[in-house]
């Protein structure tokens, strides 16, 4: 950790860090108020503006969230972590399209940076890489980073996708490949009704899937099974939380797709979340854990863990 995070309570570090997936609902209120406190005298601060954005999107005041985010990419330019952070709330919103041009322009000032500073030196540096020409990014697309391929493949939705379907099957036979690339990979074969098999490759599954007789993302029945049953618990009882559980399935089904939920039985995974919920927030101790909800609920951490590792 930075100097910039020297005097910071040891709950934020570690939260920043990776070792608490969430804060409970204490801890936001203290985290909350230290982080905005110091936002106040150092804006510029990017643990600050890191832990705002993400505890914004946490509580589901994604506005706020972005809002954070952007000032800090204006008033200091290109920041990986920043970015990063700003993805949930992009995907919360359903603005992946304005998401994927806000990494392409930070990234094209930071590389116009980069090649000012490259001229003004009078060192022997390797310049940085000019921004590809559209022929060049057709045929090396899968090179790019994740942010740019997915800006990539926003970009070449109205086309036919048929110059690609090879290199869009090696992606999806990709183990190590993004799972969030992966799922739209397959949602643009889906939309021009691209007839073939495919096997898929992600976050340690593996099947063979026809495009033309899959669900669309959103569409799942299953899924939206799972959402009905958290909705029924969780309505009256804590809105806030069923707000943010059903996101966190959302962007787990996005993440899996086109694979879903197994075994598939939605009430189980109903308990497996709560459960997620419970080792965050202390509730739900009514449920007894199983053999098949401890394994259902070691598979959403894993899924929580890839998200972070895969969003940039």
């Amino acid at each position: 950790m930075t100097d910039q995070g020297k005097d910071f309570p040891t709950f934020i570090l570690n939260w920043l860090e990776g070792k608490h997936h969430i804060l409970n609902q204490e801890e936001q209120v203290r985290a909350l108020t230290f982080l905005e406190n110091r936002y106040e005298l150092d804006p510029c601060n990017e643990l600050v503006a890191r832990g705002l954005v993400r505890l914004y999107t946490e509580t589901g005041e994604n506005e706020m969230a972005k809002h954070i985010g952007r000032s800090f990419l204006t008033m200091n330019g290109y920041n990986k972590e920043i970015l990063t952070e700003l993805a949930l709330s992009y995907m919360n919103t359903d603005e992946m399209d304005t998401y994927f041009s806000l990494v392409r322009y930070f990234t094209e000032e930071e590389e116009k940076q980069v090649e000012t500073d490259t001229k003004q030196s009078n060192h022997n540096v390797i310049p940085f890489p000019k921004k590809l020409v559209t022929k060049a990014q057709r045929e090396n697309w899968t090179r790019l980073p994740v942010a740019e391929q997915l800006e990539f493949l926003q970009k070449i939705r109205l086309e036919s996708i048929e110059p690609f379907v090879e290199s869009f099957k090696t992606v999806l036979e990709d183990n190590a490949a993004s799972p969030f690339v992966q799922s739209i990979l397959f949602e643009l074969l889906q939309e021009q009704k691209i007839n073939q098999l495919f096997e898929v490759r992600k976050l340690g599954l593996q099947g063979e899937f026809n495009p033309i007789d899959v669900s669309f993302l959103g569409e799942d029945a299953f899924a939206n099974e799972v959402l009905s049953l958290l909705k029924e618990r969780l309505e009256s009882e804590n809105p806030t939380l069923l707000e943010q559980l059903l996101q966190t399935v959302q962007h787990h089904a996005f993440m899996l797709y086109p694979f879903t939920f197994e075994p598939r039985d939605a009430a189980l995974w109903k308990d497996a979340y709560l459960l997620f919920a419970s080792d965050l927030y202390g509730a739900f101790l009514d449920i007894e854990p199983t053999r098949e909800l401890n394994e259902a609920l070691s598979f959403i951490r894993n899924l929580e863990e890839h998200q972070q590792n895969y969003l940039l």
